[in-house]
């Protein structure tokens, strides 16, 4: 990609990491295992960290997203999160006519800030969710 990027990252926002269940060695590591809270989409998320926070992500029902990364990867580095000041349906235009392919529509991520996901197959690899504004207090 050259010349002006479409998007202006202002922070990394957390780092989502896939987990069986909320009961895991990591969780331990950590402290304890957070409360997980569950999305639409059948995902389960905690949140470790008031800053750049770790997320875990648990699939909370048969068949959800994480459910099929867990069999196809196993655990592991599952997202980036990238933190925009930018209106993301404004944004994704842009995103689009730079060759960046979106997965669903913006929706709430697990804090409520509205997020889109970008395919790792135009990202170089990395699944990328991208968050509008700051985390809420």
């Amino acid at each position: 990609m050259s010349g002006d990027l479409p998007v202006r990252v202002v922070a990394l926002d957390h780092v989502g990491i896939a987990v069986g269940s909320a009961d895991t060695p990591l969780a331990g590591l950590l402290g304890a295992a957070p409360a997980l809270r569950e999305m639409p989409s059948g995902v389960a998320v905690g949140r470790f960290g008031p800053d750049t926070a770790l997320e875990l992500v648990a699939p909370a029902r048969p068949g959800s997203p994480v459910e099929g990364f867990l069999e196809r990867r196993g655990p592991g580095l599952h997202h980036i999160g990238l933190r925009v000041d930018e209106p993301l349906g404004k944004l994704l235009p842009r995103l689009e006519a730079a060759g960046f392919r979106a997965v669903g529509a913006v929706e709430p991520a697990s804090d409520g800030r509205p997020s889109l996901f970008l395919h790792p197959s135009s990202t170089g690899g990395v699944l990328i969710e991208l968050v509008q504004g700051p985390r809420p207090a």
